[in-house]
């Protein structure tokens, strides 16, 4: 039979009958838990209580009618009884999107933003596998840049709100992160970066220009639960408001390309709703990773993602932009020549100070030393500076 949309074709290492008969769906990224759905697509199964994990919410338990929305490798959506919608993930990804709701510090910091949480669901051994919300209407992605900026708009009030809850830089396990991806896609890219000390974690909200819906007509992100491939590969970190914003701009730049003005509006209109510190030139340096470092991790997350569901047309394009980002990292490397300046500067200065302590060399010396050396240093450290690449 053919295999659903939700089936990841790619990385499966059995067959849809068998992962449904073992609840186990093992691939070549790792193993998770796959359960048996099918009783929520009848009435049935909502007017029965069920025996494991935990409802929370206004959970419903008097559905009469259920249509079937559509079904994608981000799982099914319903609508039950015309009035509630109805997500559904067969596999275990964890539980990103009902703790924005659960946790009441986090609901009560978002509750006034664009931002549609559910309110109600089922969750089993900390896995979301059912979520409702009030009933909404999709919003088409138009593609126009104006549409794109209000939206980074709503990104950034939102990040801003949970402001109290950011954790410090954890640049370890980020660059883990794409090690880990890296080393399972087999790709010939390697970044690695040293994170600004104003690059601060978040809550994680999974954003999508896909995932825009209208309520009451208002213009409202609605959260998704993370992808099957970034939960087998990668660990439940937490990523800064920037990560989340190269994820936009990645899937703009995919369906429409996108210009270095409009990446530029992109990162200005960002910056001016997220506090100052997120996007100062350190945070946004691209030496230290920046803004191009969070575009790498998005790429390399949605071709493990389009690897999984076997769709070869983002495959292509995800590898094409590995390749030029390629020439990227090979000027970066060069600049690292520049950095080093700095030491031999530094270097300098220690000998001159000695030589003219030991009086090896004489107070004229070693002060012309001291001043080539301290010249040196200046102006390397101006070129490394000078030469670093815009973030847009």
């Amino acid at each position: 039979m053919d295999e659903p949309a939700w089936w990841p074709t790619g990385i499966a290492l059995s067959s849809l009958e068998l992962a449904q008969k073992d609840g186990l769906l093992r691939t070549s990224y790792g193993r998770t838990v796959l359960w048996d759905f099918e009783i929520f697509l009848t009435a049935e199964g909502w007017n029965t209580t069920p025996e494991e994990g935990n409802r929370w919410g206004e959970w419903e338990t008097k559905v009469e009618t259920i249509e079937l929305l559509s079904s994608s490798s981000r799982g099914l959506v319903l609508l039950l009884n015309q009035e509630l919608i109805a997500t559904i993930q067969p596999a275990h990804i964890g539980d990103d999107v009902s703790r924005l709701a659960r946790y009441e510090p986090w609901q009560e910091a978002l509750k006034d933003h664009n931002l549609l949480l559910p309110i109600g669901g089922w969750a089993v051994d900390g896995n979301d596998r059912i979520l409702l919300y009030p009933l909404h209407s999709t919003l088409a992605f138009d593609g126009k840049e104006s549409t794109v900026l209000e939206l980074v708009k709503h990104l950034g009030a939102i990040h801003t709100s949970l402001e109290m809850f950011t954790t410090p830089n954890t640049e370890r396990r980020w660059n883990d992160r794409l090690k880990a991806v890296e080393d399972q896609l087999k790709t010939n890219t390697m970044w690695r970066a040293p994170h600004a000390p104003s690059t601060f974690g978040l809550p994680r909200i999974h954003l999508s220009l896909d995932s825009v819906v209208e309520v009451d007509g208002k213009q409202m992100f609605l959260p998704l639960c993370r992808s099957l491939s970034e939960h087998l590969l990668c660990e439940s970190d937490r990523l800064p408001s920037l990560a989340s914003l190269m994820m936009l701009e990645h899937q703009w730049a995919r369906k429409d390309g996108l210009s270095e003005q409009q990446r530029q509006n992109m990162l200005e209109t960002w910056s001016r709703s997220v506090p100052s510190s997120w996007s100062s030139r350190s945070a946004l340096s691209t030496v230290r990773g920046g803004a191009w470092v969070w575009r790498y991790h998005a790429t390399v997350l949605e071709l493990a993602q389009a690897k999984a569901f076997a769709d070869e047309t983002t495959v292509k394009a995800c590898e094409q932009w590995l390749r030029e980002v390629s020439r990227l990292q090979a000027y970066l490397g060069t600049l690292r020549m520049w950095k080093s300046g700095q030491w031999v500067g530094i270097t300098g200065l220690i000998v001159s100070f000695f030589a003219w302590k030991l009086e090896t060399l004489t107070p004229n010396q070693s002060f012309i030393v001291a001043f080539l050396s301290f010249g040196l240093g200046l102006a390397t450290n101006f070129i490394y500076r000078a030469k670093d690449p815009k973030p847009y």
